[in-house]
């Protein structure tokens, strides 16, 4: 090969070398541009959902500010109805407001309550009936000895049993039974109870809670299909009810506290302590419309006026 073939195919191969060079050098330009824009647009959402979570929590401060503004008797009525907050600068929030004591609480309230809803929302599952027996073995599995009642014993005076004056260390009156044992720890640990292909049904969950304070159903905010699961609620019943809430007024309602006072295992009208605050953001500039959250605070006593028991979405 000649001393000028050899410079030809020299040069060819340095052009080559220098063209892929290039190739690289623009495929890497296009990486890093690639890149920069994908960094500058996960920082721009990452501060949209943090503008976001924040219009979420004013959203959730004023519901609050709605709580402590309303009168004890006035709370009553929080009945999850759905409301409007302008929280400034064009953040619009949905809020919904309820008192925790209209669901049916998995740890307080009635077994026997817990089926009879299952069976209203018409779960697809036969392991519904019995579903009552089965939480009952469970809350007296899962209570101490030393809290379970004793043994019926015979009546003073009967069966040779002598008639002997009250110690002073009996329990008065007033005194509380111990809290029920705490078995689910999430509403969605029902579906355990149930057949795994027949998975409780959100009609069935929105109306469970593990945050009623005591387990009796608040006939004045409570759901139609909760008040419809009470044992012993006639049609009659429901339209008494459905006439105080219309008018709002709960205690000085003489055909409702017949109502309450023949369902007293069931219904009660105490004033409301726990709340369940449901917000959905609508609008707001640069902000992820749509976003949800919920909470469930407790009025308390002392320097801070809540409680957060829960919270989550977003």
């Amino acid at each position: 090969m000649s001393k000028m073939a050899r410079d030809h195919g020299q040069r060819g191969i340095i052009l080559i070398a220098v063209l892929l060079t290039v190739a690289i050098m623009a495929v890497m330009v296009v990486a890093a541009t690639a890149l920069t824009r994908s960094g500058i647009g996960s920082e721009r959402l990452d501060q949209r959902r943090m503008a976001t979570h924040f219009a979420l929590r004013s959203g959730l401060e004023a519901a609050k500010g709605m709580i402590l503004a309303a009168k004890p008797e006035d709370r009553l009525f929080f009945d999850g109805e759905p409301l409007t907050l302008d929280v400034g600068q064009g953040v619009l929030i949905s809020a919904s407001i309820r008192d925790a004591a209209s669901f049916i609480d998995l740890n307080r309230s009635d077994p026997e309550l817990i089926e009879a809803l299952a069976r209203r929302t018409k779960i697809d599952d036969p392991r519904v009936r019995g579903l009552a027996k089965r939480i009952a073995r469970l809350r007296e599995e899962a209570t101490p000895e030393k809290d379970k009642a004793p043994a019926a014993a015979p009546a003073p005076g009967q069966a040779g049993q002598p008639v002997s004056p009250p110690s002073p260390n009996s329990a008065l009156p007033g005194d509380q039974p111990p809290p029920p044992p705490v078995i689910f720890l999430a509403v969605e640990q029902i579906g355990e109870l149930l057949n795994a292909n027949a998975a409780p049904g959100q009609a069935f969950t929105a109306n469970l809670t593990i945050f009623n304070p005591t387990g009796k159903i608040n006939p004045m905010a409570a759901d139609d299909d909760v008040l419809q699961a009470v044992p012993g609620l006639t049609k009659p019943d429901l339209e008494v009810i459905a006439e105080a809430r219309l008018r709002r007024e709960a205690k000085d309602d003489a055909r409702l506290q017949q109502v309450l006072q023949r369902t007293k295992d069931h219904l009660s009208i105490a004033e409301p302590r726990a709340f369940v605050i449901e917000l959905r953001l609508e609008e707001g500039p640069n902000l992820l419309a749509g976003s949800q959250s919920r909470a469930v605070v407790l009025l308390a006593s002392g320097p801070l006026p809540f409680r957060t028991l829960a919270a989550g979405g977003e």
